[in-house]
């Protein structure tokens, strides 16, 4: 089933400017899979006296546990947009579902270990009710820092645990939340079963019409989606819908358009579209339901991550080959001639384009894509003391490791840029620049950047800050960490944005949204 529809798109401002032929962001990470853009216009720095324009918004598009986190992409004048439309419909059942677990405040506990655990409910439980304001945040953040000394633990639940002080008694208890997540696999037939099951716990009645109230009596249901709007407008060209299956935030996959065709993997297969009419040419079952990582494609094959790396036939979506060494569904794969480069779940692998057959296995491990820089390789990586990377290529070997950084970050999911003979990396709540043959560090920085990856125009990165509200600008150089400007976004901090000459595309939690940057 293919549906067109009109959605309503309110031209914020129209810029009516002569305009030059730009290139695309055709694929994830921009039209060389490494973030950074190739068409040579001249951008402008970000200030507070030309904060980027709006030129468009597109309202009413979910995200997050209702619309994943998949960026966007650009090509032949077409914002193109693949997610897995999650929604509520009413039903009889009744299911604690990932979603109703962390509204509970539902966390796995067991880095902090079962002794800790029982002192931090004790003392939550013993606050005085007359602790308030900034004293209770300042005892919050010092119980954490006194009691949780691992660092990657602290970054992980350190926020979660000062929470709880600050609920006081009213928060649920760990014993009761970890209950509740038990029945986290199973379907209530209707509410009298649930009234029921709640009914027989030894909680207090306050903590069960807590629990009750936040079960909700509507399942979710997806369809699987593909949208092209208009680059100049944000109007809608076409729509490709047909039924999916709810595969939550984890719907994360970009497409990717190559030849005329759009590619993208959504909740259970991945789908070849014709990008002129939205038509479909084909699709191919996934191997299980979402996430996938984003297509690469070539003339002949697309390479997909999907719990194993995946090579389809561009013409008619049939599986060449797989290779279960591959274990990842996050990280996107990167290509070096006839080797395909893939960040494992914990290990870097090197894949034989036309096999399919692994040619060698290096440190690494992520969510993070890999980056190819002429003869060189460099990757995040969630290994200890090992979370960045840099290889050389060499031609019928395995790479050969130049050197290795490490840091203690939550997240290793940022992608770096390679630039200028540099390696710049924003994300894991640092900004780096290391040199990049010899490793040196030429700066760093501790920010609040941490999922989406940089992407780098006209020798300027551009980032996310404090959870997408802040879109950054940075000069791209070694000699200092030169903060050009700042612009409040709002934007969808776990995907990134995509720049066509002086336009910036993005998602925020509801809408996709157009920027111009201006003199």
């Amino acid at each position: 089933m293919k549906i067109s529809r009109f959605l309503a798109v309110w031209v914020v401002a129209s810029i009516g400017v002569g305009e030059t032929v730009l290139a695309d962001w055709p694929q994830w990470r921009g039209p060389n899979r490494d973030g950074i853009a190739t068409d040579g216009t001249a951008i402008p720095a970000l200030s507070e006296e030309k904060p980027p324009v709006e030129r468009w918004v597109l309202p009413g598009v979910p995200s997050d546990h209702y619309g994943g986190h998949g960026s966007l992409v650009v090509a032949d004048g077409r914002v193109i947009l693949s997610l897995v439309w999650h929604r509520d419909q009413p039903t009889e059942k009744r299911e604690i579902t990932r979603k109703v677990l962390s509204d509970m405040g539902h966390r796995s506990t067991g880095a902090l270990g079962a002794d800790l655990v029982a002192k931090m409910e004790a003392d939550r439980l013993g606050l005085s009710r007359r602790m308030r304001g900034k004293a209770l945040t300042d005892y919050a953040n010092q119980w954490v820092d006194e009691h949780i000394t691992d660092e990657k633990t602290k970054l992980a639940l350190g926020s979660w645990v000062a929470s709880r002080f600050k609920k006081g008694a009213s928060a649920l208890p760990i014993a009761v939340l970890d209950e509740v997540a038990e029945k986290s696999k199973h379907v209530f037939a209707n509410q009298a079963e649930l009234d029921e099951w709640i009914a027989s716990r030894d909680w207090t009645d306050a903590q069960k019409a807590e629990i009750l109230s936040k079960i909700p009596a509507t399942e979710v249901v997806a369809n699987d989606v593909v949208l092209a709007l208009d680059a100049e407008t944000g109007a809608e060209i076409w729509r490709y819908e047909v039924e999916g299956s709810p595969s939550g935030r984890g719907s994360c996959s970009t497409p990717s358009v190559h030849g005329g065709r759009v590619y993208a993997a959504l909740s259970g297969h991945i789908y070849c579209l014709d990008a002129e009419a939205g038509e479909l040419v084909w699709r191919s079952e996934l191997d299980k339901k979402g996430p996938a990582s984003s297509p690469l494609v070539t003339e002949d094959l697309i390479f997909l991550n999907q719990s194993r790396l995946t090579a389809y036939d561009t013409a008619t979506g049939e599986v060449r080959w797989e290779n279960k060494d591959v274990k990842t569904a996050n990280s996107s794969p990167a290509l070096w001639g006839g080797t395909l480069i893939c960040n494992s779940s914990k290990a870097l692998l090197g894949i034989d384009t036309a096999t399919g057959e692994t040619r060698w296995t290096l440190p690494g491990g992520g969510d993070s894509t890999p980056v190819v820089a002429g003869e060189h390789l460099v990757v995040t990586s969630k290994t200890d003391d090992a979370n960045l990377l840099a290889y050389r290529l060499v031609q019928g070997a395995e790479p050969e490791l130049l050197w290795q950084k490490g840091f203690v970050a939550r997240r290793y999911g940022g992608s770096p840029i390679v630039y200028g003979g540099h390696v710049y990396h924003l994300g894991s709540a640092h900004h780096w620049c290391v040199d990049l043959a010899t490793g040196e560090i030429a700066w760093q920085r501790d920010m609040q950047s941490s999922i989406s990856s940089p992407i780098l125009a006209d020798g300027k990165l551009m980032v996310y800050e404090n959870r997408g509200g802040l879109l950054a600008m940075i000069e791209a150089t070694p000699d200092d960490y030169n903060v050009l400007g700042k612009a409040k976004v709002g934007a969808l901090y776990c995907a990134s944005p995509a720049i066509v000459g002086r336009d910036i595309y993005y998602r925020t939690k509801d809408s996709v949204r157009c920027v111009r940057l201006v003199e």
